[in-house]
């Protein structure tokens, strides 16, 4: 083998090992370091201010008397069930939004770093490209009533996520 080939190859190892996530995020664990990596993307930022920002504001805390939810130590915690995973990728701001779905990925991986990090739970794995397009094209035939499925999921693990008054009298 050539002094090239192998010091390609050698490079090439080195920057893969390097791209991974390190410790505890290897396996998936909500490491703080990758939490920060996440709040601080700003294409995500731009991206979040561009296509939810409007409703729910730059700071995350919603319009209740419009039935836009606070995303504030609260979104986060839809990230602990698949079905929430999927809610939070489904809902229609999202799903339909030009957003492409790696954008998209980011966009949720931020949100929920900086606007409810203490929600999340170790084992938590961030929004991937793949996992947005594959439930991304599936609409709800009523997303209040999905939400509160998920509202009554949560509240039986102990969890009250921000109201979501859409529906309500």
């Amino acid at each position: 083998m050539s002094k090239f080939v192998r010091g390609f190859r050698t490079g090439l190892c080195l920057a893969l090992a390097l791209s991974a996530p390190v410790g505890a995020a290897q396996t998936g664990a909500a490491s703080h370091a990758m939490l920060e990596s996440m709040a601080a993307s700003q294409s995500a930022y731009k991206d979040y201010m561009l296509n939810c920002g409007g409703c729910h504001r730059f700071d995350g805390q919603g319009v209740a008397r419009n039935a836009v939810p606070s995303f504030l130590n609260s979104i986060g915690l839809f990230t602990r069930l698949p079905e929430g995973r999927e809610y939070m990728i489904r809902v229609p701001g999202a799903a339909q939004s030009q957003l492409g779905n790696a954008e998209l990925a980011d966009v949720l991986n931020w949100m929920v770093a900086n606007f409810s990090p203490d929600t999340v739970t170790p084992d938590f794995r961030p929004f991937t490209a793949g996992e947005v397009g594959a439930v991304r094209p599936y609409r709800f035939d009523d997303v209040v009533a999905a939400r509160r499925q998920l509202e009554a999921r949560l509240q039986k693990l102990g969890l009250t996520p921000a109201p979501y008054l859409y529906g309500s009298n």
